[in-house]
């Protein structure tokens, strides 16, 4: 019972993680597929164990480029 906690309260942790500007800046080496298999293993793992479901890193890290960049086009647009 207390490995099952003590799982649970990881998975919460690392769910409160953001993505820092350095993940951002460094996603090609972040995002290669030997870090991205890794990680594939440990979220099954994770979702195996406790049912929780951890998105993946470098698709959160493409949302948040996206609409860096689509709020840049917005703000460029609207002072036009």
């Amino acid at each position: 019972m207390r490995w099952k906690l003590i799982s649970v309260v990881a998975v919460l942790m690392l769910n409160a993680c953001s993505v820092s500007e350095d993940m951002i800046a460094n996603k090609e080496l972040y995002c290669s597929e030997i870090y991205k298999g890794i990680r594939a293993v440990g979220r099954v793992a994770t979702e195996v164990t406790t049912g929780i479901a951890i998105p993946d890193a470098c698709d959160t890290i493409d949302e948040i480029v996206a609409e860096e960049n689509a709020d840049a086009t917005d703000k460029s647009d609207s002072e036009s």
